[in-house]
C-alpha cells in the first residue's frame, strides 16, 4: 500500500498546468517566426544582382541630379550678370527697370539653388564603401541601398508638390507688383513680367531629377521587391480644358 501510494505521488509532467498551457503557445510562435525569417533570406547570388543594380541606379541618379544643379546654377548666373550689364550700358528707362527686376529675380533663383533638397554630393561613394565581403554584409548593404533609393524617390515627388511653387510664385508675384506700381507702368507690364518668371521657376521644378523614382519603379518590377514601402501622397496634375461652353484649368490631387 505504502508502495502504491508513492508511485501515486510521484512528480511527472502536468499538461493540464497552467503555466504549461502559456508556455506552448509561445514556443510555437517562435518555432513559426524563425521558420519565416529563414524562409525570407534570399540566395546570395540575388543578393549580389540586387546590389549591382542598386549603384547602377544611384549613380544614374547622383549624375542627373548634378546635371540639373549645375545647369540650373549656371543660367541663373549667367541671366543676373547679363542682365546687370544691359542695365548698365541701357540709357533707356524701361529697359533699366526691367533689367534691374530681373537681375534680382535671377539672383533669388542663384542663390536658391544651394537650398534645393536636389545637392550636387557624391553619395555613391559612401554607399560602395560599405562592407560586402561575406552574405550578411552583402545583405545589409542591400538593405540600405534599398533605403536610400526609397527615400531619393520619395523627395523626388515631394520636390514637385504645391508647397514647392508658393515661394517662386510670391517672389514672381512681387516682381510683378514692383513693375506696375513702384515703377507705374501699365498692369500688363506687371502681368508680362509675372507671365515669364513663373514659365522660368515652373521649368526649374518640373525639370527636377526623376531618376530615383523610375529607378525604384524597374528595381520592384525586376525583382519582384515589396520590402521598399513608400507612402506617398497623390500629386497634384493640372488639365486644361477647352469646349463650345470655354475654357479652364482642372486640378486633380
Amino acid at each position: 500500500m505504502i508502495r502504491s501510494s508513492m508511485q501515486k505521488n510521484k512528480p511527472g509532467l502536468n499538461l493540464k498546468s497552467p503555466a504549461l498551457r502559456r508556455i506552448v503557445p509561445i514556443f510555437i510562435l517562435l518555432i513559426f517566426s524563425a521558420t519565416i525569417v529563414c524562409s525570407q533570406e534570399l540566395p546570395d547570388s540575388i543578393v549580389k544582382q540586387r546590389v549591382f543594380f542598386l549603384q547602377k541606379s544611384l549613380k544614374s541618379d547622383q549624375r542627373g541630379t548634378k546635371q540639373w544643379w549645375y545647369s540650373w546654377f549656371a543660367g541663373y548666373g549667367v541671366a543676373t550678370i547679363g542682365q546687370a550689364v544691359i542695365y548698365s550700358s541701357s540709357d533707356d528707362k524701361t529697359t533699366r527697370q526691367d533689367m534691374a527686376v530681373g537681375a534680382v529675380t535671377t539672383l533669388t533663383g542663384f542663390f536658391g539653388q544651394f537650398v534645393s533638397p536636389f545637392q550636387p554630393v557624391s553619395f555613391t561613394e559612401k554607399l560602395d564603401q560599405l562592407p560586402a565581403g561575406n552574405p550578411a554584409e552583402r545583405q545589409d548593404k542591400m538593405s540600405q541601398m534599398e533605403i536610400f533609393l526609397a527615400d531619393r524617390a520619395a523627395m523626388e515627388i515631394k520636390a514637385r508638390r504645391w508647397k514647392a511653387h508658393l515661394l517662386p510664385t510670391a517672389v514672381n508675384l512681387a516682381s510683378g507688383m514692383i513693375t506696375w506700381l513702384a515703377f507705374d507702368r501699365t498692369v500688363w507690364d506687371g502681368v508680362a513680367n509675372f507671365a515669364l518668371n513663373c514659365v522660368v521657376t515652373e521649368a526649374q521644378i518640373w525639370s527636377q531629377p526623376i531618376r530615383a523614382r523610375k529607378e525604384l519603379k524597374h528595381y520592384n518590377t525586376q525583382f519582384g521587391s515589396q520590402n521598399i514601402v513608400m507612402h506617398l501622397s497623390r500629386e497634384i496634375k493640372w488639365n486644361l480644358i477647352v469646349s463650345l461652353k470655354g475654357a479652364g484649368v482642372r486640378m486633380v490631387f
